[in-house]
């Protein structure tokens, strides 16, 4: 791919969708994403109370026919440039083959990972059931529900659109909180509704409070134990949906010089912009939200800076 574009975006989740919106469409941009389509990790997800304005965007916003476009293409890979007015190379994996984008500017928006219960190391067996939200929501618009009893480990707008849906699909869920956030919601809060079908009010999700501590069951998950001020409680499950954070998608960063920060973070300044000139990171990538809280406020303020010429 020999074309020189003035911009590459990467990622097509929320805060790229706002920028482009926002005036960042033309001729000379680029954007891609791993996924098929535009609308990045929620797009699972939603609709969902909470979300609306995700939602709106996510359905109402297409990528320009200006603008070019790579779906199914992944960044592996960033060489800045070594002399001021050089282009930034970068290199994206596709099916066909490996390619290089160059760009005068990038803007990095390629979102988060699930946290998951490896990188907590958290102890016990190893079995099925063990799954992020973001799974959990694939395989329910695929027609396959994920178990029969679930724990939803985690404290969002995200896990209670997740535990929502399980409901819906006829499972049996309860939410139990990590114990540093748990005080910050009352139960009324959550807007979880009961089955619309024959479920009782046994339908309905139990919510509590626990540091989860171990994992039991094999070859499917049988028993999560939890601990709460020096207590140990075990709840049955044969699947546990892990939403307790979020991290920052900068693996395929490692030797590009650009500054990482705790649980991968991207570090910017007030402009967005990166230690490295003519690079800028925007969204969940500067600020691991599962949420995505202030992903679009960001896009819409990073088009401005770039678009009105600050930058």
């Amino acid at each position: 791919m020999s074309t020189l574009y003035n911009l590459a975006i990467v990622g097509a989740g929320l805060s790229s969708l706002s920028a482009l919106r926002a005036g960042l469409a033309n001729e000379q941009t680029i954007v891609f994403d791993y996924q098929d389509a535009p609308g990045g990790f929620l797009r699972a997800a939603l609709p969902a109370p909470g979300f609306e304005e995700d939602w709106e965007l996510i359905q109402s916003f297409s990528i320009p026919r200006e603008v070019t476009s790579l779906f199914e293409a992944t960044a592996v890979g960033l060489l800045p440039a070594i002399e001021a007015g050089e282009p930034h190379t970068l290199i994206v994996r596709q099916r066909q083959g490996t390619v290089e984008i160059r760009a005068q500017r990038i803007l990095i928006a390629c979102g988060g990972l699930e946290l998951t219960r490896e990188h907590a190391q958290i102890p016990g067996t190893r079995p099925a059931g063990v799954i992020t939200p973001m799974l959990a929501h694939q395989l329910l618009s695929r027609g396959y529900l994920p178990g029969k009893q679930a724990v939803v480990y985690g404290d969002s707008r995200y896990t209670q659109a997740t535990v929502q849906r399980l409901i819906d699909a006829g499972i049996k869920a309860t939410i139990v909180r990590p114990p540093r956030v748990a005080v910050a919601m009352e139960m009324q809060d959550l807007t979880i509704s009961q089955p619309s079908d024959d479920h009782d009010s046994d339908g309905l999700p139990s919510i509590t409070e626990g540091e989860l501590v171990s994992v039991e069951g094999f070859p499917r998950l049988e028993k999560l134990t939890f601990r709460l001020d020096g207590r140990y409680f075990a709840l049955p499950a044969d699947t546990l949906i892990y939403g307790a954070g979020m991290l920052a998608n900068t693996h395929w960063l490692k030797g590009s010089g650009i500054n990482i920060g705790a649980y991968g973070t991207i570090q910017v300044d007030t402009s967005y912009q990166t230690n490295v000139p003519g690079i800028y990171a925007v969204g969940t990538v500067i600020a691991p939200s599962l949420d995505h809280a202030g992903s679009i406020a960001m896009g819409k303020e990073v088009a401005s800076l770039l678009v009105g010429g600050r930058q």
